[in-house]
């Protein structure tokens, strides 16, 4: 294949060879005696500019038999389908992506020769990628002594493809296309479904889906109907994590269809392999509606708002005076300590800074005009540490940020503003230093570790008491609890003036759960009835760090993605997934992979309902993760410190962080902003990824208002439909559509769709995208580099 310019190609004729295969079945070819054309793109398909004149003449001619004209149309469209691959910056044996062969027959054996001949391919992976780009050549009409003298090896190819098809078994399964898999995704308890598979090649003698999960393992027969195999049954009756893949008999053999790397796209193996997934979930299943709609802000308490100095003074007095080291920072702009004072043997998080719930009440304005209308407030009852995930009393805020009143006058300024409050709920244990555990007796009250008496005492797993007990990770200034204990239960959960019951009725709209999968289903599942009881609508989000469907913790398989417990989680597996691209570990098909394996394994009230995060406490800052390709958080703080953020390095960071929240804000789910990253704050993990908020990039802040205010404006972005597709290895397309008057939830919406498409190169790129299910057809563009942007449709 000779490539003279972009998509002018030399088509060569006639001509004989010789052919030469290895042990691998790997040919090398030579030549003798060819003519050739050029062949280049025309309004009207291919035409010829050049080469032999005899030919050229020939295939101008209106006289041109039809079989030549066909032959050099199916090898021109061959050499475009192949370079455009290698524009694309894809690896050939995924050509399948951006090539689909169209109704002519000599495709097939053009391309098989072409990926044999010019590509190295071996016959066998050459055979499957023709396959896959040419669904129909099931042995193909092709008159063979027809084509012998226009390309006779490609004439030859016409007979291996002949006998492959006959002996070598090909079968199709993609778990995300109608054709084999309905409905599509998660589905309800006992909801009626589809799954088939395609023959392309090869006989099979009969076929069986096996169904299997940790309870599960059911085999259902498959029936013919031309060359699709089909079976059709209801799901089970209790929600499950479940695989499935297909059994296959042929004559003389068992094989077995499970995914291959993409999760949803079948392969063959000689044996079991672990199959695709399919979620079966609570039919009653149903999560808040407005969490769906919304734009969450995250605040770190103690770094925010900073107008209340003297209330923030009286709260560090009141620690000192329990006998705590709390300390006061002179201002903002003092470095956050991250090590041992001169009297201590390890860091300990007790500087402040002295951020209030009154600085959050003044920056409600701030917090609004940026688009938001949810703030998750990281923990803020009372502790001992200034990030307070060591509660010393669940009922009381802490004094530095302020009162119980002062938090009810913000729930009430939220609620005039039409914002949520999600409160970070610490349960899986306390601090050592608490009114429940009391080690050090700083608290006038009956602590666990006064022994017996104790209304706590039963709450905590004493080895030795009293300085051995179960704690969190093993951290001794944080015992863990029994979240089975009945006294428990009722202080937290269950009681009229339970902890979780008593914050929403001060005003809160939900708990995200810190730890929660190392809260027990059971617990988990009381703790969303119990704020269902007081609020109806309350959200119950987990941390959960992994795929929610299929993780295990506790020594089993979780459920709480199921129905059972939690409406929605922290999306760490989509941090990491737009991260990995922004970074060039992976390409726009493994994000689209990615995209489209979590809209098809969530349930769908949940998979709307992800918390869909780029920065959070627990991560260093975006700008500071895109700012150089180490992975940060593999190394000590002292390394961290030691990174080098160039100027001109924290300015590229700059440009993906806008790609990438672009990207985040046009998928389902609920984008969320971790404080400060809108003003481009940078810092390494914890403490450095805490600082004090500062104001900094007015331009970063308008980009963040911009794309929030349009997600709030729009139904469309919010609950509508999603397709996602990649254009090459570094463009990605994102469709959010609404063509019925309904949402994806079945609620009355306006029609409409919007378009985004994300450019990570450094070069001008062509795309088109396919938006037929939106009912427009093919969209063309081009897209700066490195960039972003989401356009409206219609």
């Amino acid at each position: 294949m000779d490539v003279l310019r972009e998509r002018e190609y030399r088509i060569y004729f006639g001509g004989s060879y010789k052919e030469k295969w290895d042990e691998d079945y790997h040919l090398s070819l030579e030549y003798r005696g060819r003519s050739y054309v050029t062949a280049v793109p025309g309004d009207e398909g291919w035409t010829v500019s050049g080469g032999d004149e005899y030919l050229c003449a020939l295939l101008k001619s209106p006289a041109c038999p039809p079989f030549t004209r066909l032959y050099f149309n199916a090898a021109a469209e061959v050499c475009d389908g192949i370079n455009d691959c290698l524009r694309r910056k894809l690896t050939l044996d995924r050509l399948y992506e951006c090539f689909k062969a169209g109704s002519n027959p000599l495709i097939a054996p053009e391309l098989m020769r072409s990926l044999m001949d010019d590509c190295g391919f071996s016959m066998n992976d050459a055979y499957l990628v023709t396959l896959r780009c040419c669904q129909d050549c099931r042995a193909m009409g092709v008159d063979a002594s027809q084509l012998y003298p226009l390309q006779p090896r490609t004439a030859h190819v016409v007979s291996i493809l002949r006998q492959l098809q006959a002996g070598r078994l090909v079968v199709e399964h993609d778990s995300s296309c109608g054709l084999y898999r309905r409905p599509f995704g998660a589905v309800r308890c006992s909801e009626a479904m589809e799954l088939g598979i395609r023959v392309l090649s090869g006989r099979v003698e009969s076929a069986s889906l096996v169904l299997y999960g940790d309870e599960l393992r059911e085999e259902y027969p498959m029936e013919r109907k031309g060359d699709m195999l089909s079976v059709s049954f209801e799901a089970p009756d209790s929600p499950a994590a479940l695989w499935y893949l297909f059994k296959i008999e042929t004559e003389d053999s068992c094989h077995w269809l499970c995914p291959d790397e993409s999760g949803y796209r079948g392969r063959l193996y000689s044996g079991e392999k672990e199959g695709f997934r399919l979620t079966v979930y609570l039919p009653e299943f149903e999560t808040p509606q407005w969490f769906r709609a919304c734009n969450m802000y995250q605040i770190f308490p103690d770094r925010f708002g900073f107008s209340a100095r003297e209330t923030a003074e009286k709260g560090i007095e009141y620690h000192r005076n329990l006998g705590q080291q709390a300390e006061l920072h002179a201002n903002i702009d003092e470095p956050v300590r991250w090590q041992p004072r001169a009297f201590e043997t390890a860091y300990s998080p007790d500087d402040f800074y002295g951020g209030t719930i009154q600085g959050i009440i003044d920056k409600l304005p701030y917090i609004k005009e940026l688009g938001m209308d949810c703030i998750y407030l990281n923990p803020i009852v009372e502790a001992r540490s200034n990030h307070r995930y060591d509660t010393s009393d669940y009922m009381k805020l802490d004094p530095i940020l302020g009162s119980n009143e002062d938090f009810g006058r913000l729930a009430a300024e939220c609620d005039k503003l039409g914002m949520r409050l999600v409160l970070d709920g610490v349960f899986s244990h306390t601090g050592a230093d608490s009114v429940y555990f009391n080690r050090y007796g700083n608290y006038d009250s009956l602590g666990a570790c006064q022994g017996k008496k104790s209304p706590y005492y039963t709450w905590y797993d004493f080895k030795r008491f009293p300085n051995e007990y179960r704690s969190w990770w093993g951290f001794e200034d944080l015992p863990e609890v029994e979240e089975t204990n009945p006294s428990w239960q009722d202080f937290v959960i269950t009681g009229k003036q339970s902890v979780v019951k008593t914050w929403l009725r001060r005003g809160a709209g939900g708990w995200r759960l810190d730890v929660a999968d190392e809260l027990p289903d059971e617990t988990l599942g009381l703790i969303r009835k119990a704020a269902r009881e007081v609020c109806p609508d309350a959200l119950i989000l987990g941390e959960v760090w992994e795929d929610a469907v299929i993780k295990e913790s506790l020594g089993g398989r979780r459920n709480y993605a199921l129905g059972y417990s939690l409406d929605s989680v922290m999306n760490y597996p989509l941090r990491s997934a737009v991260l990995d691209f922004a970074h060039f570990r992976t390409d726009a098909y493994q994000l689209r992979d990615f995209l489209i394996s979590q809209q098809m394994n969530y349930p769908k009230p949940m998979y709307y309902c992800l918390m869909n995060l780029l920065g959070s406490h627990d991560m260093e800052r975006l700008r500071s993760n895109l700012a150089v390709d180490v992975v940060i958080k593999s190394l000590s703080r002292e390394e961290q410190l030691k990174l080098n953020f160039s100027p001109a390095a924290l300015e590229r960071a700059l440009v993906l962080e806008k790609l990438c929240a672009e990207l985040i804000y046009s998928l389902p789910g609920m984008p969320s902003l971790y404080y400060g990253d809108e003003q481009g704050m940078c810092g390494v993990s914890d403490p450095f990824n805490r600082q004090p908020f500062k104001e900094g990039e007015r331009e970063l802040h308008d980009f963040y208002a911009h794309i929030a205010k349009r997600r709030k404006a729009n139904a469309v972005l919010q609950t509508g439909q999603a397709q996602f597709a990649a254009c090459s290895a570094d463009v990605l397309t994102v469709l959010r559509y609404v063509t019925n008057g309904a949402d994806a939830f079945g609620i009355p919406c306006e029609n409409g769709a919007y378009l985004t498409v994300i450019n990570r190169g450094g070069e001008e790129a062509r795309y088109t995208a396919d938006c037929s299910a939106a009912g427009i057809g093919n969209v063309s563009g081009s897209i700066a580099p490195m960039s972003a942007e989401t356009v409206r449709l219609f």
